[in-house]
């Protein structure tokens, strides 16, 4: 079980592995994710060293990318923001 200092910050907003919600992550430790600013969502922040690890051995999220014809990925990859796993 996650202590409190774990899941919430000094001034109590919720933490999602390691980040704010408010700089892109969303759910909680059960529903993980990473929102672009275009509003695109993914399983993982592939910014995030640890994500890339998670991403690398989850072959349905892989699938997800594979089959995707999202247009708005080119765009995020262009601003920089580099989701795996994407929910279409």
């Amino acid at each position: 079980m996650a202590q409190d200092s774990d899941v919430y910050g000094n001034d109590n907003s919720t933490q999602i592995y390691g980040s704010s919600s408010s700089s892109g992550s969303y759910g909680t430790s059960e529903t993980r994710g990473y929102e672009s600013s275009t509003g695109n969502r993914y399983e993982y922040d592939l910014s995030d060293p640890g994500d890339q690890i998670e991403y690398s051995i989850d072959p349905d999220a892989q699938m997800r990318d594979s089959s995707s014809v999202n247009p708005t990925r080119e765009l995020d990859r262009g601003l920089g923001e580099y989701g795996g796993g994407i929910y279409d």
